[in-house]
């Protein structure tokens, strides 16, 4: 070989080696700066494990403390509930109790306005007080001579043998009505037996049930005319009034003689029921299939059944019970439980 040839070929294959020691440091420096950015993505991805790890051991915490604190809770729900049962029957006696000192509060006349009264009248303001005049026996409360409602004592001409005690009222429509039924609070249970319709029940400056014998006795005596009085938890009043009504003994069911002459605002809810018995939770005498009274926990005269439950459950308006509630269908309804009402009777 030339020695031309031989350079040329040592010449050629330097010029080889050092393209391949080039290349093989440009792969080398691509490979240090792909480890350095896998590096940097790994490092950038420890921090973000560690920071969610710290942000789910902090949720831990706080779901420990929530159900911690869900479990205080509930122990003092507990006991709130427990000492709730004893707070409510304290303020029912309570709520009751005060009921009973306004309702006195309100019928008390003083001796100056009773004097003003009796010298208006013509009388020696030594001749009578107002315990004198409720002492005394009159034929119906429209017979009392002062105007103030409260309890006195009646006995009309007939049937009756004994005086009967009753609560006058006074002030509405010129007075002289005989209050055969009251509720204002809840504070009375309504859902009672035959027995204690029969006889009454409550107290006659609160929350009662004057009696159906006593009812029947005051209507049978002569003509009466009812009003019932409604007032709803908005504040709404409305009043239904009949001309004429009377009910039976005890031997007939109370059945309703008379349920005539219909006035009013509340619309008749007692439409129809001339001729229905009294129905309570253990004596059926209505005409559906079922004990009516069972069924809308009240007593009534019922049909099958009823557009008025009076007597029924005090559930403070608005409820998804149908028809078991304080109940006048035409004013709001089956499913509306009314905040008080007022049955009155006085003779024509």
């Amino acid at each position: 070989m030339r020695r031309y040839d031989y350079e040329g070929y040592f010449n050629g294959h330097l010029n080889g080696a050092e393209l391949g020691g080039f290349t093989f440091e440009l792969i080398m420096t691509k490979l240090n700066m792909m480890e350095h950015h896998f590096i940097e993505k790994h490092l950038e991805t420890d921090e973000k494990i560690a920071i969610l790890s710290s942000r789910i051991d902090s949720m831990i915490k706080s779901i420990e403390h929530l159900a911690w604190i869900a479990q205080q809770t509930a122990e003092t729900v507990n006991q709130l509930g427990l000492n709730g049962k004893h707070i409510g029957q304290n303020l029912s006696v309570i709520q009751r109790d005060l009921t009973n000192v306004l309702a006195e509060q309100k019928l008390l006349v003083t001796g100056h306005q009773l004097r003003e009264y009796l010298h208006l009248k013509g009388c020696n303001s030594t001749s009578m007080d107002l315990s004198e005049s409720r002492s005394r026996l009159y034929a119906s409360c429209n017979k009392v001579p002062i105007p103030v409602s409260g309890v006195y004592h009646i006995r009309p001409e007939k049937p009756f043998k004994e005086p009967i005690t009753v609560f006058c009222d006074q002030e509405y429509d010129n007075g002289g009505w005989v209050v055969i039924q009251h509720r204002f609070d809840g504070s009375m249970n309504f859902y009672r037996n035959w027995q204690e319709y029969k006889n009454g029940f409550g107290n006659l400056d609160g929350e009662f049930w004057l009696g159906l014998d006593r009812i029947y006795q005051l209507t049978v005596s002569g003509p009466h005319e009812l009003v019932i009085l409604l007032e709803d938890f908005d504040g709404n009043k409305t009043y239904a009034k009949y001309d004429r009504f009377e009910i039976g003994d005890e031997a007939s069911k109370y059945v309703i003689k008379h349920i005539e002459g219909y006035s009013g605002t509340a619309g008749d809810s007692m439409d129809g029921l001339k001729g229905f018995k009294w129905t309570t939770m253990d004596s059926d005498n209505d005409s559906y299939s079922e004990n009516c009274a069972t069924l809308y926990s009240g007593a009534w005269w019922y049909g099958a059944c009823h557009k008025s439950n009076l007597n029924g459950l005090y559930l403070r308006g608005e409820t998804k019970e149908y028809a078991t509630g304080m109940v006048w269908y035409t004013f709001r309804g089956h499913h509306y439980a009314l905040k008080s009402t007022k049955m009155m009777i006085k003779p024509k």
